[in-house]
């Protein structure tokens, strides 16, 4: 009754420490079961002469040999799920630095310093409205590329695509100190491969197309969100409500790329100047715009 008992309990232990400890954890457990086991028995054998002490000790070693490695197997499968939804979002060379710093949980919502840029096609609808459905559908992906490419490559994370543009973060879900500068390098390599795309636009007798940026920075919530049946890795925050004002405002004003002061104030590598004040929707108070030197338009600022 005794061994029968002791095996119901390190039975009941694993059960629980398989599920949540690593697969070293479980080895030290079971190794410890068996190590009390072995002393209750030393103590109880001369009391009794045909008790048989191998029960328990068999049924850890059949926990070691298939608990164990299965448990493993469950854990290495759930961080590939977890890694294959972080390659979704963020360029390969952030999900290995993820993997160095040894983050539980990289998605789990928190507080954090971002900088969010949005990036969306000035007249869209007019661009696409004569063109065949896979000519534009062309368009679409060949625009998206040269947006999504440049933030990729400056280690962005990738939010959302909004169907002609896309929303992108720095400082989640691995904190940089210079996430501003990242953004604006992002920024100004989407500017330089929309002049390339423009100009074999103009080669093939097409309109150009511009694009609209804003960014901003700032204190934001990032993590992943979503009900049951979906959720997305998304930051939600006043920074990232600005950034969108920002790339709005841009339609009225001659500058593809308008920062707000958030992002100015971090700004160490980019040379910025200032275009004015302006009030942005939902705000009581006007916000000081900014945008990068080389993007200046040959007329002046405003």
């Amino acid at each position: 009754a005794i061994a029968v008992l002791f095996a119901a309990t390190t039975i009941a232990v694993a059960s629980w420490t398989l599920r949540r400890t690593s697969a070293l954890v479980n080895v030290a457990v079971l190794a410890a079961a068996s190590a009390l086991w072995l002393a209750l028995a030393w103590a109880m054998a001369p009391h009794d002469a045909v008790f048989g002490v191998s029960g328990p000790l068999l049924g850890n070693l059949f926990l070691l040999a298939v608990g164990v490695p299965f448990a493993w197997q469950m854990s290495q499968r759930q961080s590939r799920r977890l890694l294959d939804t972080l390659r979704q979002y963020v360029a390969d060379a952030v999900v290995d630095e993820l993997l160095r710093s040894n983050l539980s949980d990289p998605l789990k919502p928190s507080h954090c310093e971002v900088t969010t840029l949005i990036a969306d096609m000035q007249g869209y609808t007019s661009h696409v409205a004569a063109l065949p459905l896979e000519q534009a559908a062309e368009l679409t992906r060949a625009f998206l590329d040269c947006l999504t490419g440049p933030v990729l490559a400056a280690h962005g994370t990738l939010d959302k695509f909004t169907g002609d543009g896309l929303v992108a973060f720095w400082g989640a879900p691995l904190p940089v100190p210079d996430h501003a500068d990242q953004a604006l390098d992002a920024a100004a390599a989407i500017l330089a491969g929309m002049a390339d795309f423009n100009a074999a636009r103009q080669r093939q007798g097409l309109a150009p197309i511009r694009v609209r940026i804003g960014i901003e920075s700032g204190r934001a919530m990032a993590g992943d969100f979503g009900s049951a049946a979906r959720s997305i890795y998304t930051a939600v925050g006043d920074s990232v409500n600005v950034a969108s004002r920002l790339e709005t405002a841009a339609r009225d004003l001659p500058h593809d790329v308008i920062i707000g002061p958030g992002t100015a104030a971090l700004c160490r590598r980019h040379q910025l100047s200032r275009i004015g004040e302006l009030t942005l929707r939902g705000k009581e108070h006007p916000t000081t715009l900014y945008t990068l030197v080389a993007q200046m338009p040959q007329q002046g600022v405003l």
